[in-house]
């Protein structure tokens, strides 16, 4: 078996990060029993997507960009989603808000063979289980959850960056012809989001 480009604790010192609460997840090895979800979702709240580069005073932030994600997975793809699947869009960028940030798309090619696809799936995995989801996602699950970010990253690039619609359904979304997210998007501070989210989480939970 190949060796993973991230190594574990097993093959390099315990790297730590302190969190909020006081708890300290290790980012090589990320437990479950070490998440408090409050820490992940202040986090999240606080990181500005599209490299900052949105229009207006206020940045654009990976929760409020969740939450869409969550009511276009809802509304256009897929009305009876379980809740399962509903919280795991919720929550699918939630790796984001413990330092790893918002990493755009040409970064992320550069970051690629350096095994950030790994990074991200050790985080993502240790805050699913912790949240009480099933890891991994099924395939079909995982598919809808990509669609529906696909289709609110493109909306977003028209509606705050500016960019004429052809060129993002083609860059951004992959050549992407369905409907796209139309109401406004308005741009939500952090406590905003924060308090957005997490009524969505508590309805969705139940």
């Amino acid at each position: 078996m190949a060796k993973p480009v991230v190594p574990t604790h097993l093959d390099a010192p315990r790297t730590n990060l302190l969190m909020r609460s006081g708890r300290w997840v290790n980012l090589y090895d990320p437990s479950p029993a070490d998440i408090m979800l409050e820490d992940w979702v202040t986090g999240a709240s606080r990181v500005a997507r599209w490299g900052g580069q949105t229009r207006g005073d206020i940045a654009y932030n990976v929760l409020q960009h969740s939450v869409l994600v969550e009511q276009v997975l809802v509304t256009l793809l897929a009305p009876d989603a379980p809740p399962t699947l509903r919280l795991a869009a919720l929550m699918h960028d939630l790796h984001e808000g413990g330092g790893l940030g918002d990493v755009v798309t040409p970064y992320g090619k550069l970051f690629a063979t350096a095994g950030l696809k790994e990074v991200k799936a050790r985080l993502d995995r240790a805050l699913f289980l912790a949240a009480g989801l099933p890891w991994p996602l099924p395939a079909e699950a995982e598919a809808l959850i990509k669609k529906a970010d696909r289709i609110i990253a493109v909306s977003e690039a028209i509606q705050l960056m500016g960019w004429p619609e052809k060129l993002a359904r083609r860059d951004i979304g992959g050549n992407y012809r369905g409907r796209l997210w139309t109401d406004p998007i308005i741009v939500q501070d952090e406590a905003t989001a924060r308090a957005a989210w997490w009524e969505r989480y508590q309805v969705v939970k139940g």
